[in-house]
């Protein structure tokens, strides 16, 4: 759509985003996990076009920083459970100049188009499976304490946009 004028106005666009947590049957859980599934350290990194000059963005739950100079803006979620379902809206402002934000008719690069990457965390969890069965420490007095604390880290996960 336009905002301003009909000629020489901004050309505009919206953006709406959604997260959701869902059971995952691939999770082994600690037999010291109690409750529901719990993500923690959620983060949504959104890298914007070069073509955007300004965004306004809203969030539902956590907080939203945009970097006007590097175009990028980082959501920090927090905490996510099956029941929450964060959301966030907004505005941007592209350039004006018809050849930065190309037509309807050509395709948008990948570079025009970058991924979302998105972060967590799920304590007490693994995918893996494996499992410590023993310990041993020698040349020592005492004898050590067995634990031992599984996380899962989502690593460099992308979402890919059309």
């Amino acid at each position: 759509g336009k905002f301003g004028g009909e000629r020489g106005g901004n050309v505009g666009g919206r953006i709406s985003l959604s997260v959701t947590a869902r059971s995952i049957s691939s999770l082994i859980y600690s037999s010291s996990r109690k409750g529901p599934l719990l993500i923690e350290d959620v983060t949504v990194v959104i890298p914007f076009p070069k073509f955007v000059r300004t965004v306004n963005l809203n969030v539902t739950t956590g907080q939203v920083i945009y970097d006007e100079a590097g175009k990028i803006a980082k959501w920090n979620i927090g905490q996510l459970d099956e029941k929450k379902r964060p959301q966030l809206n907004g505005t941007m402002v592209l350039e004006e100049d018809e050849e930065m934000i190309g037509s309807s008719s050509t395709p948008v690069s990948g570079e025009e188009q970058p991924p979302l990457l998105v972060n967590w965390k799920i304590l007490l969890s693994s995918v893996s499976g494996l499992n410590v069965s023993g310990l041993s420490v020698t040349g020592e007095h005492y004898k050590p304490y067995k634990g031992v604390r599984n996380i899962t880290k989502s690593g460099a996960f992308q979402i890919r946009c059309t």
